[in-house]
């Protein structure tokens, strides 16, 4: 999920993701695939969608995945069930043709926003292309489901489809009153009267006896207050942590409703009296009545759910709108069973390139950073 940046958000950082798995991707050892790359695999108004730029995008998301998940899912971390009739890998495949779908749709409403590329994104991308191509062999080419046309048409689709979303969200209201941000900011500690666990594992309830010596320890961390203590010193002493939290309009902080109502009723620098909620006893210091960069904060949180929200409703107005079919028996010609994998002394963050602008949407020269990508087995 920003001040200047919110105006500058189509950015190199998504779309880097895309463009380095190509301009970073310089040994891919796979098989030959069967189907034609220009064959559709779905139409969306009117528009195909090649199987070329389908699996390519599939792949590229592969490899992502398997990048950062791989080590602790293990190989077979596409094969798992999500449900009783449904794969991780099939729940993923999924997902993306809906994002293909997404994209093609949002790219076909270029002209109501006057997004076009410029001449120095069509370069990048072609120089991309170019540089994929003949990075790779002929069978590891074919593996990803690669052509120099279907890494051009990927790329420059999904770079418009970042600056159209862009354009979107600039039309959004970011005009946030003070009281619909302002936050408070609290201190507090809680004595757990959660049980404990006996030696087959079953949770054991406290006594009430045990809970009343609890609420006793709570009750001592306001007495040392009162004696002159600091709130954070007196929670230490009892080899506790101190926590905070901030809330406002809208925004409970995911805290208890009579935990707010107490920091409610409390002036700054104020404690709190205990507060016995299910989980236990808390004991709240407000250490800010309005807490200014928690506020800027949230007040920038409110401005991205606007902009998401906006987004989201017009997409789904135009995907309502649309009429789109998939040739299912070519769809699942995409699979995940070729294994693929990055290698590379590099992270993805030293190939994401973080600062965005609406005028240069393509990855810089970061992304010529060698790495291979391996597909250890055969599809």
């Amino acid at each position: 999920m920003k001040g200047e940046s919110m105006k500058k958000n189509v950015s190199k950082k998504i779309v880097g993701i895309a463009t380095t798995l190509l301009a970073c991707a310089s040994m891919i050892t796979g098989c030959a695939g069967s189907v034609n790359l220009n064959t559709p695999v779905a139409v969306v108004n009117d528009e195909n969608v090649s199987f070329g730029v389908a699996k390519f995008y599939a792949k590229t998301q592969q490899v992502m995945y398997e990048s950062y998940y791989g080590s602790l899912f293990g190989d077979n971390m596409w094969d798992q069930t999500l449900s009783a009739d449904m794969t991780f890998g099939e729940s993923t495949l999924e997902n993306i043709l809906e994002e293909i779908k997404e994209m093609y749709i949002v790219n076909q409403h270029a002209d109501e926003y006057e997004i076009t590329l410029s001449d120095e994104e069509k370069s990048k991308i072609e120089e991309t292309a170019k540089q994929f191509m003949a990075d790779n062999n002929a069978d590891a080419i074919e593996s990803m489901g690669a052509s120099e046309e279907v890494i051009i048409e990927y790329l420059t689709k999904f770079t418009l489809q970042g600056k159209i979303e862009a354009a979107i969200k600039a039309g959004a209201d970011t005009n946030v009153a003070d009281e619909d941000a302002a936050q408070r900011t609290f201190s507090y500690v809680l004595v757990s009267t959660a049980g404990t666990t006996d030696e087959t594992g079953k949770t054991v309830d406290l006594t009430d006896e045990e809970k009343a010596a609890k609420k006793e320890e709570a009750q001592a961390i306001i007495d040392a207050v009162a004696g002159g203590k600091d709130f954070d010193t007196a929670v230490t002493d009892t080899e506790r942590s101190v926590s905070t939290a901030s809330y406002g309009k809208d925004d409970d902080a995911g805290m208890n409703e009579a935990v707010i109502a107490a920091a409610d009723a409390l002036q700054e620098g104020e404690i709190s009296p205990i507060v016995e909620t299910d989980g236990g006893y808390y004991v709240l210091k407000l250490t800010s009545a309005f807490d200014q960069e928690q506020t800027e904060n949230r007040r920038q949180e409110i401005i991205t759910q606007r902009q998401t929200t906006l987004y989201e409703d017009t997409y789904t107005k135009w995907k309502d709108a649309s009429k789109v079919s998939v040739d299912n028996k070519v769809w699942k010609k995409i699979t995940f069973k070729d294994k693929l994998s990055m290698v590379s002394n590099a992270t993805m963050d030293d190939i994401i390139t973080e600062d965005t602008t609406t005028e240069d949407t393509t990855a810089d020269d970061s992304t010529t950073n060698q790495q291979t990508i391996e597909d250890t087995t055969k599809e």
